[in-house]
């Protein structure tokens, strides 16, 4: 029960982004797409955060181990910038074969590493207020980044359930 939650979760926060996509590509005003845009890079940045917690809890409440995923729950941090960097040492605490082939996942393409920094560093600069620090923030380059980032929830959801 809990698992189905999780997933429905993170797929719901993706099915929202999309639409919002959709929705602020009809705007033909600038300003109004530069501010969507950062908006739209902090909500894909918290869904690649959320949706490696939830497959990773998910992971570990396979086989009742409850007391590891309540563990998992409560230690994760609040927030943790989900960089190429963190993400393989996250999957490496859990199976240095998952860190291995995310690695492997990663230069399978020039841009994939790129597309998970910048919108690590993108929502990071919106958050704490370094506009000069957003000017490759735009519709199609957090687009682009939101496109990698699906494809990398779908390696980790097939990686921890084979």
């Amino acid at each position: 029960m809990l698992r189905n939650s999780r997933s429905a979760n993170h797929n719901q926060y993706k099915s929202r982004i999309t639409t919002l996509f959709t929705s602020y590509n009809d705007d033909p005003d600038p300003e109004a797409q530069a501010h969507k845009a950062k908006y739209l890079a902090v909500l894909v940045s918290g869904y690649l955060e959320q949706a490696i917690k939830e497959l990773l809890l998910q992971y570990a409440s396979k086989g009742d181990n409850n007391q590891l995923s309540r563990y998992i729950e409560k230690t994760w941090p609040v927030s943790k910038n989900m960089n190429v960097n963190n993400i393989k040492l996250i999957l490496e605490q859990f199976n240095e074969s998952w860190s291995d082939a995310f690695l492997e996942w990663i230069n399978e393409e020039n841009n994939r590493k790129n597309n998970i920094n910048s919108i690590v560093r993108w929502r990071n600069s919106i958050a704490h207020g370094q506009e000069f620090n957003t000017t490759g923030v735009t519709l199609h380059s957090v687009n682009s980044s939101f496109t990698t980032i699906k494809d990398l929830v779908s390696f980790i959801e097939n990686t921890v359930n084979s």
